[in-house]
């Protein structure tokens, strides 16, 4: 996983704090201390994309007279998935407080 905030790397082995369930679930970054999380509306729209493309491509598979009816709905839903698998993306949830730190970088100016 790519943390969104400071852009390096997180193992899965190294986060230690998480908070929140299901769709709603966050975890901090090791590295600065950043809440990261998804959008659970696109988890839910690429859920819903998943699921309704497998139930309407399995009735349309064993019932021919709604395929003319199902197939395009099957693609829709599979554009769905695609389009919300590909906006999902790992976002900042809670950044960390900046330090001043202006004292450090003036005595090396």
């Amino acid at each position: 996983m790519l943390c969104s905030h400071c852009n390096q790397y997180i193992k899965v082995s190294e986060i230690s704090h998480q908070r929140g369930k299901g769709f709603h679930a966050q975890v901090q970054c090791p590295h600065c201390t950043a809440w990261l999380g998804r959008s659970p509306i696109l988890a839910k729209l690429k859920l819903l994309g998943f699921y309704l493309s497998l139930f309407t491509g399995l009735y349309s598979y064993f019932d021919a007279s709604v395929r003319h009816f199902l197939i395009p709905v099957m693609i829709f839903s599979l554009m769905l998935l695609f389009v919300s698998h590909f906006m999902d993306q790992v976002i900042t949830i809670e950044a960390p407080e900046k330090v001043d730190d202006s004292e450090q970088r003036q005595k090396y100016r």
